[in-house]
This record gives structure tokens, sequence and C-alpha cells, in this order.
């Protein structure tokens, strides 16, 4: 089984994976992004995987406070890298693609890892 590793993005200096999976999420009155805001630990982030990121969070907080986040935002909404809730396919049925919203689209969408469609 392979090894899933969670950490926290000063314990991830130095280090990588193939997959990155990171919580943007921040919850205060201010819509602070803390620590966040600063332009190294972005870059450690973006550093540090191989073959994939996915970042989940609210990307207006981290716009409105942070520049270096705003020009990320940007380059990825050119590529058309961001979407309004998770991407998914279906193993068995490659072309059959959704976008996850909320936590009843996993089982409505995607039951038992794939789609609604028969084998």
């Amino acid at each position: 089984m392979p090894e899933v590793q969670l950490t926290g993005a000063d314990n991830y200096q130095g280090e990588e994976s193939d997959i990155v999976i990171a919580s943007l999420t921040r919850s205060n009155p201010d819509g602070a992004i803390g620590f966040m805001k600063s332009p190294e630990r972005l870059n450690v982030l973006l550093s540090r995987a191989r073959d994939g990121l996915i970042l989940i969070g609210n990307m207006d907080t981290f716009e409105s406070k942070s520049p270096f986040w705003s020009h990320l935002f940007s380059l990825l909404r050119q590529a058309s890298h961001i979407y309004e809730g998770f991407p998914v396919k279906c193993e068995r049925h490659p072309t059959r693609k959704a976008i996850l919203r909320d936590a009843n689209d996993f089982d409505d969408r995607c039951p038992d890892g794939g789609c609604a469609e028969p084998w």
C-alpha cells in the first residue's frame, strides 16, 4: 500500500512527494492567511510536488491578501486549472468526468469510486 504522509508546510522543506494536497482553509474574522502570506512558504508549497499539486480552499481569501497568491491563481486561471469543485473521472469509463461540489456528490456521482454507468 502506498504511504501517505501528513505534515505542515514548515516540516516539508527539502522533501518531495509525487502528489501534494494542500489545504488553504483559513477561518478567522479578518480572513488573514498568516504565514502563508510569505513568498518563501508559497515557494516551498509549489516546489514539493513531482507529479501533481491539488490546492483546496478559499481562493478569494488568498488572492485578496497576497500579490504572490493572486499572481499564481491568475496563471492557473489562464491555463484552465481552476475548478469550482473537485474534478474526478471514472477509471472504468475515462470519458465520464464530473465536478464534485459537496459531500453528497461523491455518493451520487461516483458510487464505489467509479461512476453511475453500468460496467
